[in-house]
């Protein structure tokens, strides 16, 4: 977290080839600011540094080593999400300090593993559509599709980037929505798949960071979807009962903080997450340095 100055703000400008969707409107919120309240500070949160924990075997891609010189790698999202989580888990759970997975999932979705509160593995990767099915992106894509699909039906790269972030995803599996309350009250069939779908990808990814973590003591769903859908929440743990998780299903019903049976040895919860205040909290930090 920084205060924006000059130097920063040129920083900032140098990322846009690294995230050319959102790192312009962030530059120019920016500008547009220093030039109506030039004597205000402005504070930078980067949604990617509570990632910068996890082992850099995790954080590289099997390509040429000029490219990761470059900046491809890895870097992970959702962030201050996280965050927030990893302060507030150790009044809810006193496994807060082993291995946790927390399940950020909302109309963007990813999950992250941790030990002792920092981040070993995360399913988002150098893009916002990476790791799981989201509401309108792809998420997880073996990138010979891409290849296929810019050959044989002469997609330019602006097609590419409009299917794959907005055009996919439980929109573009159901072809009806992409708000997980309107699949889940549908007797579509398409809209069913999307769902199960959504669901599979989550228990997936949910095993490969159990791996990362050698273990797993506690999961925690928070996000628009994680935290009101007791329907996923149910689906994804019924899913996951190799692992020793067991759901308390009246619990999640009410969507009760602490949602495992007292048989579970995996600590299942639901804790709302609050990235605005976290900004709130580093912005206050560094300036009553």
């Amino acid at each position: 977290d920084l205060i924006v100055d000059d130097t920063v703000l040129g920083h900032l400008i140098s990322f846009i080839p690294l995230a050319p969707l959102h790192e312009p409107h962030n530059v120019a919120g920016i500008r547009a600011l220093q030039a109506l309240l030039p004597d205000v500070p402005q504070i930078a949160c980067f949604d990617t540094a509570f990632h910068r924990s996890q082992p850099d075997v995790a954080q590289t891609f099997g390509l040429p080593r000029a490219l990761s010189a470059e900046g491809i790698k890895r870097y992970g999202f959702h962030g201050l999400s996280y965050e927030f989580i990893a302060r507030a888990l150790p009044q809810q759970s006193h496994r807060a300090n082993g291995r946790v997975v927390v399940a950020h999932l909302g109309n963007g979705a990813s999950m992250a593993a941790m030990v002792n509160r920092k981040c070993v593995a995360t399913t988002l990767g150098f893009s916002t559509i990476d790791g799981l099915l989201m509401g309108t992106r792809c998420g997880n894509l073996d990138p010979g599709v891409i290849l296929h699909l810019m050959e044989t039906k002469g997609l330019s790269v602006k097609d590419m980037t409009k299917m794959l972030y907005k055009e996919s995803g439980l929109l573009g599996v159901s072809g009806i929505s992409q708000d997980m309350r309107t699949l889940l009250a549908s007797d579509k069939p398409e809209a069913q798949e999307a769902v199960d779908l959504f669901c599979y990808r989550i228990s997936r990814e949910l095993g490969s960071l159990v791996a990362a973590a050698s273990g797993i003591d506690a999961l925690v769903f928070t996000g628009g979807i994680g935290e009101h859908a007791a329907e996923v929440r149910r689906r994804v743990c019924m899913q996951s009962e190799w692992l020793g998780i067991r759901l308390d299903p009246e619990a999640n019903a009410r969507h009760d903080i602490v949602i495992s049976a007292g048989n579970s040895s995996v600590d299942v919860l639901v804790i709302p997450t609050n990235e605005e205040w976290m900004m709130a909290h580093h912005a206050q930090t560094l300036l009553s340095l």
